[in-house]
């Protein structure tokens, strides 16, 4: 069952982006891909589901990201892609999954255009990790991620290159990149109401 709090921080996610137009990007040749951001009721929080990628992987090793990834051929659109990424990933059945709102696509570095998705999880917490995609879970308190007062800006050391951005930091991990900036984006689209959700989220 989903929770009461978590069914109205979905209801308060809809109900504020149904209002706009998620942006989209041209970007003729850049790969399709999608991720969802997960929400989750731990009994304790409402929280954010990311994952830590293996360092194993071709694109963003070790980076901390959405479930998600390219889009196959069959997939019959974006939001497909995202829930059988997460199915794959970290073990969440689609039917398991209500998306609730589209958000901003962006462009990563390694050409890929991102469609994010926003799904509250009818879940039990007992998430099976593809080891080969997947080295653990950061599990961030929605209202953490809510903070814009909380995205420092950083400088980050990738791959020989440095960036300057801003970034969340949560136990030691790094949130940056394109994840960074579809929560930015996200903020930027929530502005006051942010604070209706988090508020929702707490009580």
């Amino acid at each position: 069952m989903i929770s009461e709090r978590l069914s109205k921080v979905g209801r308060e996610f809809k109900q504020t982006l149904a209002m706009r137009d998620p942006v989209r990007v041209d970007s003729p040749g850049a790969k399709p891909a999608a991720v969802l951001m997960p929400l989750w009721d731990d009994g304790k929080d409402i929280q954010v589901i990311f994952t830590k990628r293996s360092a194993a992987l071709p694109h963003h090793a070790g980076q901390i990201s959405f479930p998600g990834g390219m889009r196959d051929p069959e997939d019959k659109d974006t939001s497909f892609t995202a829930l059988r990424e997460t199915a794959e990933e970290i073990g969440v059945p689609p039917a398991r999954v209500e998306i609730v709102a589209r958000l901003d696509q962006t462009v990563t570095i390694t050409d890929f255009v991102i469609t994010p998705y926003v799904g509250i999880l009818d879940f039990n917490g007992d998430f099976e990790l593809n080891p080969t995609e997947v080295d653990r879970l950061v599990i961030t308190p929605l209202s953490k991620v809510l903070d814009f007062s909380l995205y420092k800006p950083r400088e980050i050391k990738w791959q020989g290159m440095a960036f300057q951005q801003k970034a969340l930091e949560h136990n030691g991990d790094i949130i940056w990149g394109a994840t960074a900036r579809i929560l930015l984006d996200l903020l930027s689209a929530l502005g006051d109401d942010a604070k209706k959700i988090v508020f929702a989220a707490l009580n």
